[in-house]
Formats: structure tokens, C-alpha cells, sequence
């Protein structure tokens, strides 16, 4: 008996937390699972995942009625009440999918104005409402292990601005690999766990749709004690806290040289490429070793006066003074020749 006992207690607390466990587990979903979505729209993109799981859990808990004695005790039983939570139940089953479809068309930008396609977002609202529902149901376990999973393990997770600049994710691990060999860690691609890519799998088409937007889980960046997990706009370091400081490091200075933008807005991404452009320009012998270390200090100055925040200026001058450095390196092995 008191073992029963022990269980009403702990289900009791479970569903006192239920709402709190929810919105706790959904804050690690999007930053294990989603990375960095365009601040536009991706708090509609949330909300059309809230509301689809709602709708599954509805239609789940219409086949198992056990489901809805979670929230029994925090609403009182009379007949108005009983009529009410009919009346919801009606709407939420009913009206979930049209709203989720017609918040896809606001993401999307359709009007009413185009009719065919509009109609065609309302419809398609079903689709997603069961395939964001189910993707969230899954999330709802795999998060809080991955959680876990980093706790005893005592390892972090950091979020690092990229954007991919046409040539893919797999050329982006192979700089990535690249540039924590610079550090002394071997890596390779593995193949991840499905706890971190099946719920992935299940979101990505529609975050095609809406984002053009990808979370890579097809493989992943491991090495010792350190992984690396690619989105459209950002990455994913996991690890050690030292090891991920000196990776995030790493890869900056490894990016320099390369066409993919660690930056996230128009104005810093111009002075990257800009960068980038010096030091191609520099490396073809089409400008002096002068000339580039006088632009580079120009463009030093220049992400000084402009208007941006203090980390997109640190990971600007890390990126000009690895420039400087090679071209000093090699300035002055040529005079030392």
C-alpha cells in the first residue's frame, strides 16, 4: 500500500509540473534540435508546434481517455463546466489545423489575396499539425535524456553563428575537422544517435517549407571529447567547457579562410566577406603585403564605428588579426630568406 501511495504522490507532483515540465523540456528542444531559426517568425513557428502537439494529444486522449484525469484535478466538476470542456475539446480537435495551416501562410507570406494557395496552406495545416504533434511527443523524450546525458557527463553546449555560403554542410565539417586538427583534436564524422536526429528527420521538411532551414543530423563532427552538430544558421559545440572555448576558437580563426559567414546580420557579414576578399586578393599575389595590412587595419577601424554588438566585434578582429598574422608570417619568412 505505501508503495502505491508513493506512486499517487509522485504522479500527483507530475501533474501539478506538467505545464512547467512542458515549456522546460520545449526550451532544450530548440536549442538541441532547432539551433538558431530567423527571429522574424520562429515565435509562430513554436506556437504552430504548441498547438499540434495539443491537437495529437487531444486525438490520443480521445482513444485513451486516461490522458485528460491529468488535469481533473484543477477543474471543477459541474454541469456548466462539463459542457465547457466539451465545447473546447470540439474546437481544439477542429479548429487546430486550419489555425496551424494559416499561421504556415503568415510564415510563408501567402495572402489572402491568392486565394488557390491560401486554401491550399489551411489544407496542408493537418499535415503539419501531425507531423509537428508527433515530432513534438518525441522531443518530449529525447530532450530531457540528452539533458541528462550532459549532466553526468558534465559536458556544455554552446551555439555558434554560421551560414553556409552555397557549398554545404559536408564541406563545412570538412573545415570544421580542419580546424580543430590546428588545435591538436582528431575528429571524424560519425553518424548521430536517433535521439538526436529522429526528431529532426520529422521537422525538417516542414522547416524547408517555411525557413529554408535545415537541421543536419545525417552526420556529425566527434572528436575527443567534443562534438559538433550543423544547422543552416548555426552550429553546435558539445563538450568540455574548456575544449568547446578553444574549438569555438579554432574554427574562427580556420573560417577566415573560407566563404561561410560566422555572422549573423547583413552589415557584419559584408566586412567578412571583405575579409575574406583581402586575404584571396592577397594569397593570388594580386596585392602587396602593404596593401593588405592597410586595408585590414582600415576594416579594423571600421567594425569600431559601426553599429553592432560587442561579440560580433571580437569575432571580426579574430578574424582580421589571424589575416594579419599570415601575411606578417609570411612577409617576414620572406625577409628572413
Amino acid at each position: 500500500m505505501p508503495i502505491f501511495l508513493l506512486l499517487d504522490f509522485f504522479i500527483l507532483i507530475l501533474i501539478r509540473f506538467f505545464v512547467k515540465i512542458f515549456i522546460t523540456v520545449f526550451g532544450w528542444a530548440t536549442e538541441i534540435f532547432f539551433g538558431k531559426l530567423p527571429d522574424k517568425n520562429k515565435g509562430w513557428f513554436y506556437l504552430m508546434i504548441v498547438l499540434s502537439f495539443i491537437w495529437i494529444y487531444f486525438l490520443v486522449a480521445t482513444a485513451f481517455p486516461i490522458l485528460f484525469n491529468i488535469f481533473k484535478y484543477y477543474v471543477p466538476q459541474n454541469s456548466l463546466t462539463s459542457i465547457f470542456k466539451r465545447v473546447l475539446y470540439i474546437l481544439c480537435v477542429v479548429g487546430i489545423p486550419p489555425a496551424v495551416g494559416l499561421i504556415g501562410a503568415k510564415i510563408t507570406g501567402v495572402t489572402k489575396s491568392d486565394k488557390k494557395k491560401y486554401v491550399e496552406c489551411i489544407i496542408r495545416g493537418y499535415r503539419y499539425s501531425a507531423m509537428l504533434g508527433c515530432a513534438m511527443a518525441v522531443i518530449l523524450v529525447c530532450a530531457p535524456v540528452i539533458r541528462i546525458k550532459r549532466i553526468t557527463k558534465k559536458i556544455v553546449a554552446k551555439s555558434m553563428d554560421m551560414h553556409v555560403a552555397g557549398k554545404g554542410n559536408i564541406y563545412v565539417m570538412d573545415e570544421i575537422r580542419a580546424s580543430l586538427s590546428k588545435i591538436g583534436i582528431s575528429s571524424t564524422k560519425k553518424i548521430p544517435s536517433k535521439f538526436y536526429s529522429l526528431p529532426i528527420k520529422m521537422i525538417n521538411g516542414i522547416m524547408r517549407e517555411m525557413f529554408d532551414y535545415v537541421s543536419d543530423r545525417d552526420f556529425y563532427v566527434s572528436g575527443e571529447k567534443i562534438n559538433v552538430y550543423i544547422n543552416s544558421a548555426d552550429i553546435m559545440l558539445e563538450g568540455k567547457a574548456d575544449l568547446v572555448e578553444k574549438a569555438q576558437s579554432a574554427i574562427v580563426k580556420g573560417f577566415v579562410e573560407n566563404d561561410i559567414f560566422l555572422t549573423n546580420n547583413e552589415k557584419s557579414q559584408k566586412i567578412e566577406f571583405k575579409i575574406f576578399t583581402v586575404y584571396k586578393r592577397w594569397e593570388n599575389h594580386e596585392i602587396s603585403d602593404g596593401e593588405a595590412i592597410d586595408t585590414l587595419r582600415n576594416l579594423a577601424n571600421i567594425i569600431f564605428d559601426e553599429d553592432m554588438t560587442y561579440n560580433e566585434r571580437a569575432l571580426l578582429s579574430v578574424q582580421i588579426n589571424e589575416v594579419q598574422n599570415n601575411v606578417l608570417a609570411k612577409k617576414t619568412n620572406y625577409e628572413a630568406l
